[in-house]
């Protein structure tokens, strides 16, 4: 079996006709963000911004990064800061509700780019040349790989499509764009007012909401309220040491599962640093496996590898010279390695 872990320099470097900018350059036509761009000063980020003012007073944080820190870093600390400060809580619900209608709105832009030829759409038809069954793991909350899945002739519309083909299973575990989590608290008159006014009225009341594990599609920006009842986003806050997931737990149930069963491994754009999959890799029965890793450098595939070996995964592992996703397709050196 073959696993393919996807993080946000996939989507960064996802249409072979547009290769991407330098990391500090604008969002144009919609490229999807990478982490330390998602509150950075362009007209794209800063146009939406302007609709979520619950969290303006801390973006200033998150626009001025030391370079001995990170977005996600920074993240994390206002985040614990939300444990005891209500103020914050709520400006951190506001940050969910932002990156929702970010990453979507990228999404509506950048998918018309694309025309429908992507390195995701390539990656698949490789994968459908191999014997093995496909297991995709993506921390991107864009739907990218889930408009490739159309290349296959397989249709993800709802939460059981992501796992109930034999060949090829997708496991979102950071939530998607498209994904909401119902609401236990009640809320008044949620069916007769606007989207907007709902999500307000959540992220106000962050503190004290009951969110259930009831997962939902809604293809909808924002996400506030669907059929009469109240939601949010289910994407999970970009932070350094995550410990939740924020996808079904029957899609954790398929990946527990399906571990013992790999036998190599491909890495496109992911940096390692989720330490509660590696954990769950390791927990789960991960042996060991051959690797290839592709990342924007050679030098950043290498750490990748070694953050690996560090949460002590058996990978014997290959870091690519091809920087970035759009070479690696292009060579084909994928249908060597599952072919090998």
């Amino acid at each position: 079996m073959i696993m393919v872990i996807l993080g946000a320099g996939a989507s960064y470097d996802s249409i072979p006709s547009r290769p991407p900018p330098s990391a500090e350059a604008g969002l144009t036509n919609g490229r999807p963000p990478l982490a330390a761009q998602l509150f950075s000063s362009h007209h794209l980020s800063e146009g939406f911004l302007s609709s979520f003012p619950r969290c303006h007073p801390i973006i200033p944080y998150l626009q001025t990064i030391p370079s001995n820190s990170s977005v996600e870093h920074m993240l994390e600390t206002l985040q614990a800061e939300g444990d005891t400060d209500p103020e914050r809580k709520c400006q951190i619900a506001a940050i969910r509700c932002y990156l929702q209608f970010l990453i979507s709105e990228c999404e509506r832009q950048w998918i018309p780019t694309s025309r429908g030829i992507t390195n995701y759409v390539t990656l698949l038809d490789q994968l459908r040349r191999t014997d093995d069954s496909v297991l995709l793991v993506t921390f991107n909350y864009d739907r990218l790989i889930e408009k490739a899945f159309a290349s296959l002739k397989i249709s993800i519309t709802d939460l059981p499509d992501y796992i109930s083909n034999h060949k090829v299973k997708l496991i979102k575990l950071h939530g998607s764009v498209n994904w909401a989590r119902e609401v236990e608290t009640e809320v008044d008159k949620v069916g007769e007012r606007n989207v907007w006014d709902v999500m307000n009225e959540l992220i106000e009341r962050a503190g004290e909401l009951r969110v259930s594990n009831r997962f939902r599609i809604i293809d909808q920006h924002p996400i506030g309220s669907a059929n009469g009842l109240p939601l949010v986003p289910a994407i999970a806050i970009p932070v350094e040491t995550k410990t939740d997931f924020e996808c079904p737990e029957n899609h954790l149930d398929c990946l527990r599962e399906m571990v013992r069963g790999i036998t190599k491994v491909l890495i496109i754009g992911w940096r390692g640093a989720e330490n509660h999959f590696l954990r769950l890799l390791r927990e789960a029965g991960l042996g060991e496996v051959s690797a290839q890793i592709v990342a924007d450098k050679r030098e950043n595939a290498e750490e990748v590898l070694q953050r690996l070996k560090d949460a002590g995964l058996s990978i014997d592992g290959n870091p690519m010279e091809d920087t970035g996703f759009t070479p690696y397709v292009i060579s084909r050196k994928a249908e060597h390695f599952l072919a090998n």
